[in-house]
């Protein structure tokens, strides 16, 4: 009788145990603290712009932090040449179109470069009047994302 109560008593502990165990499974949002977009931009004197541009968040605010720029011009006159910017970026809308979200690179040294994010997937160079630099064949330019997407929001767990 009294093993009999020991093993039921045992049986419910580790049922009602079990049971805490698994709480409600809530989405979490990560800040992705590094992007990384690499593509090839046009250029007028070569045959095109190599770039690797690394953007920087806080990772309590997501906020951005700075950024990394490196670039090489393919075939340019006189040889390949490589250019490497830093600084600071920042998020802005357009003035005509609040929809619009807009990324300006403000490197310590050299002028703003816009870039228009797209699906969260690349990066769109733009013009001086805000319109998106054109490749060989008319389509806009992109950079790539080549960072991995960690957020986990709207997943199920097969626990």
């Amino acid at each position: 009788m009294r093993t009999s109560k020991l093993k039921r008593l045992s049986v419910v502990g580790c049922l009602a145990l079990s049971a805490c165990a698994s709480g409600p499974q809530t989405p979490v949002d990560y800040v992705k603290v590094t992007e990384r977009f690499t593509g090839t931009l046009p250029c007028q004197d070569c045959r095109g712009v190599d770039t690797d541009l690394i953007l920087k968040r806080d990772p309590i605010t997501g906020a951005p932090a700075g950024f990394y720029l490196h670039e090489i011009r393919i075939d340019a006159p006189g040889g390949e040449r490589v250019n490497t910017a830093w600084g600071k970026w920042a998020l802005h809308r357009d003035v005509n179109d609040f929809q619009r979200q807009l990324y300006a690179l403000q490197p310590e040294v050299g002028q703003t470069r816009i870039f228009q994010p797209v699906d969260d997937t690349a990066l769109e160079p733009l013009d001086a009047q805000g319109d998106p630099l054109r490749d060989s064949e008319g389509e806009p330019a992109r950079l790539e994302r080549v960072t991995p997407d960690l957020t986990l929001a709207n997943s199920t767990a097969d626990d």
